[in-house]
């Protein structure tokens, strides 16, 4: 099953980096519109906000120059069971797993792997995910305690992906720039949206957002259909 998968993912590598620039445009509309709804009505994201910014904060007083002279084993932890969630979604078998302070990490697989393991790291925020999993089950103060934690979460997912994305990154050779720049922006927009979308609105906001991304990038496409109608 794994090789299969990994077949069909090779298969699907260009038209998914083609169809995620197609939905680019849309899903750029769709987390503007979702960033001001949060800025017009504030009030229940206000515990991930305050989670997101009190971690940068936080990172960039003390924790920046630390990661740079001492390294971080949490972030290439954090890094690494990406590969290993990414893996086991796409049925392959782990083998091992290396992280250290200074000198990275490692994931041990069988067979050659795929693409969507190489680079989910760089757009799936995987401490987000139990986090938001729970959130489902809460309400009241506990469900604002775990909005915080949200915040927290994703700020951290931020600021260790962005040390972590260098031109001399394995992964990212392994994909391919061309392919990188294609794909990322558009998961990153919709991983991103999705998780204000949660924060703001719960589960219908999460998937509020999915739907506005493809309400919109279906208006672009009959705006551009109807431009080509009038020049023809």
């Amino acid at each position: 099953m794994s090789r299969l998968l990994d077949l069909l993912l090779r298969l699907l590598k260009w038209p998914t980096a083609l169809g995620a620039l197609l939905l680019l445009p849309g899903a750029v509309i769709a987390f503007k519109q979702h960033v001001e709804m949060v800025y017009r009505s504030p009030e229940s994201a206000e515990p991930f906000l305050l989670g997101l910014a009190a971690y940068g904060a936080l990172w960039v007083v003390f924790l920046r120059r630390r990661s740079k002279t001492e390294g971080s084993f949490w972030s290439t932890l954090e890094h690494e069971l990406t590969h290993i969630l990414f893996t086991l979604l796409t049925f392959g078998r782990v083998r091992g797993l290396v992280a250290t302070h200074r000198s990275g990490g490692r994931m041990e697989f069988e067979g050659s792997g795929n693409w969507l393991v190489a680079i989910s790291p760089y757009f799936f925020p995987t401490l987000a995910l139990p986090v938001i999993l729970v959130m489902l089950t809460l309400e009241g103060d506990a469900l604002r305690v775990a909005n915080l934690v949200l915040g927290i979460t994703v700020s951290y997912h931020l600021t260790s992906t962005w040390r972590e994305t260098h031109a001399q990154q394995t992964d990212l050779q392994r994909v391919g720039f061309p392919f990188a720049w294609a794909f990322l922006p558009t998961a990153n927009i919709v991983a991103f949206g999705m998780i204000l979308g949660m924060a703001h609105g719960g589960i219908d906001g999460l998937t509020g957002f999915c739907d506005a991304i493809w309400e919109e990038s279906q208006y672009l496409t009959d705006r551009v259909e109807g431009l080509f109608g009038l020049m023809a």
